[in-house]
């Protein structure tokens, strides 16, 4: 297909700053900031996080990182102390901490009014920011709401001053949205770029830009190959454009054990600065309530990536992820029981490494870089064809955004043409997400009894509060086997949207996917907008991780008792939707 299906201005409607004027902000921005030193730094004797890493790389030590999410500062150094002290005790090394921020630090200070808080950390004062990393001798990241969001520069420079060397997101530009705030699109991007080029600036001692592929249109792909382009162009925008340091992180979405070894090969192979890594995630689309089976998806990921790490030192700190990750918070004794845990299966990792098929894993990761290289230049050249400038990083960041990943995919693919082929290519290599999704949505419509044309003229509307779409390419998936017409809102979907949709369509049922911690404020603002429309007998249904942080409470809380007393049909797996909709039909 060709490119000329966009245009510039579909893509770029406005003027952006070019690279001089953003490398010069950025400059500005930098005058009389400085690189804090944490805790640990003073402990290890080092700079920088990333200077630490080379040292442990060359040892062989393999590190890890744990995910924290409690939602006020006061808990989360308490969180820290006690994490510490208690492996400590355990013998177990801890590297790092992943402080997860609330959404609303992705937004400028005075315009916070706007949203609403989520179940997440939030700092209100540049104290907080500053204590972040003298707590204990665990080295913090930052990697939701940094880069890439309506207050990228600020944050960096908070973040810098604090000793925050490695932080992120900036997949999250691509997929992460603030409704309600009045900054244009333009002013984003634009602000986003002097972030990342403030961190090169400070490149030299250490400042690594953090991208986590499987939170931003990484996930989004279904040939690995094209994700591998897509990480080529990152590292292009970044790095080449402007002058930062990027580390990919991945894992979530992974749940084939060697296929993360092998993505791991393919991260090396294009890191050319050889920047240590982040982080690998742990994969989170094999955990449900099921624990048990839980600790089996973990012990798998944990082990396949402790050899990686042994066997290609890359820096990335493996990252267990507690067994109740599916289903709430996980508390303290838990973040400490899963770290054990993997401390463990790192002793065993030494026993496999020697015995994997290194030429295998090299024959797959080659291919992955052929097909990512053909990727990248067919991408180059279309937006180039078009007049989008390749040497802007606003205008280039602007127009992969309004582009999206399925019509890159589809113009631009790696794999053979094939009409009947989703997205018109067949994949290279399958990514697991789609592998996945497939399984799961087979397994589903084998066990449902009748199935076929079973929903046929029922018409609903699909959609994700967060970027987390997996749960809802699965409800999408079935409905339609079930002959249900499906209007899918995508990721990020607010509530005015999803009743603007309802009112198109005609829809009467709403199937949304949340989990990141606003479900009750979500579902009462949706009823209340519906309500507003004479709309409110849609059946409304919810299902993902539905909690939040509710008053008196530390951590975000299950809230499927309050969601069902407002009317909201709770779902805790897409095998009892069919029925779920025959009985409200």
């Amino acid at each position: 297909m060709s490119s000329t299906v966009f245009l510039k201005k579909d893509l770029v409607p406005n003027e952006v700053p070019d690279l001089t004027e953003i490398l010069s902000r950025a400059r500005k921005e930098s005058e009389g900031l400085s690189v804090g030193t944490t805790f640990f730094m003073k402990e290890y004797g080092v700079r920088s996080e990333a200077e630490y890493k080379m040292k442990m790389a060359k040892k062989g030590k393999v590190m890890h990182h744990a995910h924290i999410g409690w939602n006020s500062w006061e808990e989360t150094a308490k969180g820290f102390r006690y994490i510490y002290e208690e492996l400590k005790k355990c013998d177990v090394v801890l590297d790092r901490f992943g402080v997860a921020l609330d959404w609303v630090m992705g937004v400028p200070e005075e315009h916070r009014d706007k949203v609403m808080k989520g179940g997440s950390l939030i700092f209100e004062t540049p104290e907080e920011w500053a204590a972040v990393g003298q707590v204990v001798p665990i080295q913090p990241h930052f990697g939701d709401h940094m880069i890439g969001s309506l207050n990228s520069t600020e944050n960096v420079r908070l973040a810098l001053n604090a000793g925050v060397t490695c932080m992120g997101n900036i997949a999250q530009y691509y997929t992460y949205e603030y409704p309600g705030v009045p900054i244009s699109k333009e002013d984003r991007v634009v602000n986003m770029c002097t972030a990342i080029a403030l961190m090169g600036i400070f490149r030299d001692q250490g400042a690594v830009i953090h991208s986590n592929l499987d939170d931003g249109f990484g996930a989004m792909f279904h040939d690995l190959a094209n994700m591998t382009g897509w990480a080529m162009m990152e590292r292009y925008l970044v790095e080449e454009l402007l002058g930062g340091r990027l580390s990919h992180c991945f894992g979530n979405l992974f749940s084939d054990p060697i296929l993360r070894i092998i993505f791991l090969m393919v991260n090396n192979a294009i890191n050319k600065y050889h920047t240590p890594g982040s982080m690998m995630y742990g994969n989170t689309i094999d955990f449900s309530n099921d624990y048990d089976r839980n600790y089996g998806a973990l012990c798998s990921f944990v082990l396949a990536d402790s050899c990686a790490e042994l066997l290609f030192p890359s820096g990335h700190a493996v990252t267990p992820i507690p067994i109740t990750e599916a289903i709430r918070i996980p508390s303290a004794d838990e973040i400490i029981q899963v770290h054990v845990t993997a401390n463990m299966l790192e002793h065993k990792a030494h026993y496999y490494k020697d015995f994997l098929d290194i030429k295998k894993l090299i024959a797959q990761r080659d291919m992955l870089l052929a097909g990512g290289k053909v990727f990248f230049e067919r991408l180059m050249n279309g937006l180039s064809d078009i007049g989008v400038d390749t040497r802007n990083p606003c205008e280039m960041f602007l127009a992969l955004k309004a582009m999206g990943p399925a019509k890159m995919e589809e113009l631009y693919g790696a794999g053979k043409e094939d009409p009947k082929a989703m997205r018109g290519h067949v994949p290279i290599k399958p990514t697991d997400i789609v592998a996945n999704i497939d399984k799961r949505c087979g397994e589903i419509c084998d066990s449902i009894d009748n199935l076929e044309n079973s929903l046929t003229g029922v018409h609903a509307v699909v959609g994700a509060t967060d970027v987390h779409e997996f749960g809802k390419e699965i409800v999408k998936a079935v409905l339609q086997e079930a002959g249900a017409t499906v209007f899918d809102l995508g990721a990020n979907v607010t509530p005015d949207e999803v009743v603007d949709t309802v009112v198109e369509t005609g829809s009467s049922f709403i199937l949304m996917s949340t989990y990141n911690g606003i479900a009750l404020t979500y579902g009462k603002t949706l009823l209340k907008d519906l309500k507003k429309k004479g709309l409110g007998d849609t059946t409304v249904i919810m299902g993902g991780l539905l909690n939040e942080n509710m008053k008196g409470e530390s951590l975000p809380v299950n809230v499927d008792k309050e969601l069902t007393e407002l009317g909201i049909i709770c779902s805790a797996s897409a095998d009892e939707l069919v029925d779920i909709i025959k009985k409200n039909m």
